[in-house]
């Protein structure tokens, strides 16, 4: 999931589309939609909105609701994110080209985090 976060993060803006792609794979079936939205439904959900170009609704579909999150432009022209897990495993993104692209990153480093903590326990 790391390499992948570092892939999103080298990603042109109009390429977003290709690191929802590659997310949604990775993730597989994991239920992070909106609340209100069945399960088999986040797959889809976050697919419609990167269609139709709203890539920081779609990044924003994925993160959990418990989460705290926050982005931003830095002066050079590069996007941050910060995401802290309900675990309280969290990451970050600092070289992104879009804001969306950096809460995907931080998404992902955070979840490889936690899965790795998760690993120590069992």
């Amino acid at each position: 999931m790391t390499a992948l976060a570092d892939r999103c993060e080298t990603l042109a803006p109009d390429e977003q589309r290709l690191g929802f792609e590659r997310t949604l794979r990775a993730l597989g079936d994991v239920a992070l939609a909106p609340e209100g939205l069945a399960g088999d439904n986040d797959s889809l959900w976050v697919s419609l909105l990167a269609d139709s170009g709203a890539y920081e609704s779609a990044a924003l579909a994925l993160i959990p609701p418990a989460a705290a999150f926050s982005g931003g432009r830095l002066e050079d022209g590069r996007f941050s994110a910060q995401i802290v897990l309900p675990s309280g495993a969290g990451a970050h993104s600092r070289e992104a080209k879009s804001l969306a692209m950096a809460w995907l990153a931080a998404l992902l480093r955070a979840l490889a985090r936690e899965m790795i903590e998760e690993s120590r326990l069992h």
